[in-house]
């Protein structure tokens, strides 16, 4: 019992706790407390702001000063201005250009594309292919047209290579003759022979000219009567209004050939009253309709460079109805002229032995093909095979006008020495070439009656044999 009251009376010993001094104490309790005390004091911080933006406004009111302290200075000297501000200065006209809005219109077509059905993408989709398809047909076409003319010259070439160094001289020469006597291809000989060859070819081709005067004695006013020529027979020439058209063959030709009983029908008409290179001539028909007339042929030469001629300025010498039109080149040219008394006159003139001589029609080509009932002569071929026309006289005054179809398959055409031929056959006491090739035409009661060569019908010629 002793011991219990003992033990009760001393103390029992305590584990040892470490107890916080007061000053830990009350930073653990601020430490607990920190948060709350940071976000009661967060609010009043906007408290403690206003005395810094007195203390920053206090500020500019020093800034005045120093302000009015530049401006002092700023009065002195100006400032100097910026670079742009010159730039804009010097350049016060041009302002920007204001940027144009995009218009959407490729967003739309894209959309509107993406709208398109399987049908209509379909059919763009044909329409496309059938567009290649055309483009390659038309493009294959072409290559075809140039490979077909290539051969073609090819081949031409070869076949006038054989032709002109070929072992027919006479074959050569007719077709080098027929060449230079076109417009558009006389140099054609000169791609196979030289200068030299040339001029021997002539030489060996020349027309041996008649140089006699025109005895107009022996033209006898006498032709016969319509009752005469009309006798019944079915193969016999007809006369109708004094005209004769009669059809001829040769060799290598086909023509007609008119004969006009009463010369004094016969005129020279003429496309206009005077001539300009740049005032074109008129067709045949136009010409005949002009001069209110029947019948009509194509007359002298005219300036025609590379066949592309106008027909608007005649050479040689030009009358119509006693009036000398012009004399451009009449000395190298032969005139076909009917003086007052209505009798042809064959030979080179001039303007003023044409009016000496009372020439009251006359146009120029040549060469002359029969004189005073003689023939002219040549030598060799004497010419190729061409278009030609050719006007003559009888004794008897009757007026022959003769026209030959060429470059045809039916009609090569007809030579000089054809024409003397034919003439000569149908009592020519005197003839004369006139322009032929394309110019060649044969008018009667308004129409063509021979062939042209050319596909437009018949040129622009500023002289015409007409019959009224």
């Amino acid at each position: 019992m002793e011991n219990k009251r003992d033990n009760s009376t001393e103390p029992m010993p305590v584990p040892e706790t470490k107890v916080a001094e007061p000053a830990d104490v009350t930073s653990a309790a601020e430490a607990a407390t920190a948060p709350a005390a940071k976000k009661a004091v967060k609010p009043a911080s906007p408290a403690k702001k206003p005395a810094k933006t007195s203390e920053k406004a206090a500020s500019p009111a020093k800034k005045p000063a120093k302000a009015s302290a530049k401006s002092s200075s700023d009065e002195k000297k100006p400032a100097k201005p910026s670079k742009k501000a010159e730039d804009a200065a010097k350049k016060p006209g041009k302002a920007k250009k204001p940027v144009k809005a995009v218009k959407p219109k490729k967003k739309r077509a894209k959309k509107a594309a993406k709208k398109l059905t399987p049908a209509e993408k379909a059919r763009i989709k044909e329409r496309k292919r059938k567009w290649a398809l055309a483009r390659k047909i038309i493009g294959r076409f072409f290559l075809f047209i140039f490979v077909l003319a290539a051969s073609l010259f090819i081949g031409l070439y070869a076949v006038l290579n054989e032709v002109f160094h070929g072992p027919s001289q006479t074959a050569a020469d007719k077709l080098a003759m027929t060449l230079f006597e076109t417009s558009a291809a006389k140099w054609v000989p000169g791609l196979y022979y030289t200068e030299e060859e040339l001029e021997a070819l002539r030489e060996r081709n020349k027309t041996v000219e008649l140089s006699e005067p025109t005895d107009v004695n022996l033209i006898v006013f006498n032709p016969p009567s319509e009752e005469e020529y009309n006798t019944g027979e079915e193969d016999g020439p007809k006369v109708e209004d004094g005209i004769i058209l009669e059809e001829i063959h040769g060799a290598t030709y086909h023509g007609w050939m008119m004969t006009v009983l009463d010369p004094s029908r016969v005129s020279l008409g003429v496309s206009a009253d005077w001539f300009d290179e740049y005032r074109p001539g008129m067709r045949i028909e136009a010409i005949a309709e002009k001069y209110g007339a029947v019948a009509a042929i194509n007359g002298g030469s005219f300036n025609d460079s590379g066949g592309q001629g106008n027909g608007g300025v005649p050479n040689g010498v030009t009358v119509s109805q006693g009036t000398v039109m012009n004399a451009f080149g009449g000395g190298e040219l032969v005139t076909a002229a009917f003086n007052e008394n209505n009798v042809l006159i064959v030979g080179k003139m001039t303007r003023d032995w044409a009016r000496d001589n009372n020439i009251r029609d006359a146009c120029s080509f040549g060469p002359a093909l029969v004189i005073n009932g003689i023939g002219a002569e040549f030598k060799g071929g004497g010419s190729g095979l061409n278009p030609r026309t050719a006007i003559g006289q009888r004794a008897d005054g009757a007026v022959l006008m003769l026209v030959i179809d060429g470059r045809q398959v039916n009609s090569m055409g007809a030579t000089y020495s054809d024409l003397v031929e034919i003439m000569l056959r149908y009592g020519a006491v005197n003839a004369c070439n006139l322009d032929g090739g394309s110019s060649s035409n044969l008018y009667y009661k308004g129409e063509l009656v021979n062939d042209g060569v050319a596909i437009t019908g018949a040129r622009r010629i500023p002289t015409a044999f007409v019959v009224r």
